[in-house]
């Protein structure tokens, strides 16, 4: 019996690039996003390729508990085990400080993140305890480690997830579960499309390698935490940003009569 991986947010980015990356390693793969079509378009493209396993789609948006539920049900009763769960989908936040954000940009924000992520894990954690096996990684964000301006609700989410892997390392080793986290920074998206390759060079400048990190590069990371080369390694944090946390970047005094750039590039 294949080995089952549930990648959620995997319609296109890192989600992406985790479920490929677990495909060609010969697991069958869960996909989810928020749409059914995405999911299921990401499906098939994968599965187009990596045509010995199975790779299915399910919509499910993480702020709601009981569609978590659903969806991990179906998961079961499709596949009968789940191996690995990597949580990823995320509600970046963009714009939000503490002088600004109303109580539904946060309450969105952090249902998306650190409740889903939770109830995530709850529910993967629920279908491993049986086993008696399993790998939950978990992709955070250098944002909850390091302070940026307009990102407080999106930061106070990853740092809620740092916690999360913490603990549900000490509470679920005891059944064969380990917990990870990817320290995720300075990682191509399909947003900086837009950028000009002076954009590309303002940003490299900043990190100490000068190159951006790609979905791959988080893919393989996830996919190593999983195997058995990493079955010692449990409450760990392996950070990908390309040297991003060992800078101190400058602090820039107008942040506040300045737009995220990211998110004025999208528009």
């Amino acid at each position: 019996m294949r080995k089952v991986v549930l990648i959620t947010g995997a319609a296109r980015n890192i989600g992406f690039a985790v479920a490929e990356k677990f495909a060609e390693e010969g697991y069958d793969v869960c996909i989810t996003s928020r749409k059914q079509d995405s999911a299921d378009a990401a499906a098939k493209e994968i599965g187009d390729i990596y045509k010995d396993v199975t790779v299915k789609g399910y919509a499910m948006e993480t702020e709601y508990p009981e569609k978590i539920h659903e969806t991990f049900k179906k998961v079961f009763d499709d596949f009968g085990r789940l191996d690995t769960l990597v949580a990823n989908a995320a509600d970046p936040g963009y714009n939000q400080s503490i002088l600004s954000t109303t109580p539904e940009q946060y309450d969105h924000v952090m249902n998306s993140n650190a409740r889903g992520y939770f109830f995530c894990c709850q529910e993967a954690a629920k279908i491993m305890k049986e086993q008696h096996s399993g790998s939950i990684v978990l992709i955070g964000s250098v944002h909850s480690k390091r302070a940026l301006p307009g990102r407080i609700t999106y930061a106070a989410s990853k740092g809620a997830i740092d916690v999360l892997n913490r603990n549900m390392c000490y509470e679920l080793g005891k059944f064969g579960i380990r917990s990870n986290l990817i320290v995720v920074g300075a990682v191509y998206n399909d947003r900086w499309a837009a950028y000009t390759e002076a954009d590309y060079e303002k940003k490299r400048a900043n990190w100490p390698l000068g190159m951006e990190s790609y979905p791959e590069d988080i893919a393989n990371s996830a996919y190593f935490l999983s195997s058995d080369k990493a079955r010692t390694i449990s409450g760990s944090e392996l950070i990908v940003d390309s040297g991003v946390m060992s800078v101190m970047l400058s602090y820039n005094k107008n942040w506040d009569n300045e737009k995220d750039e990211r998110e004025k590039l999208v528009k």
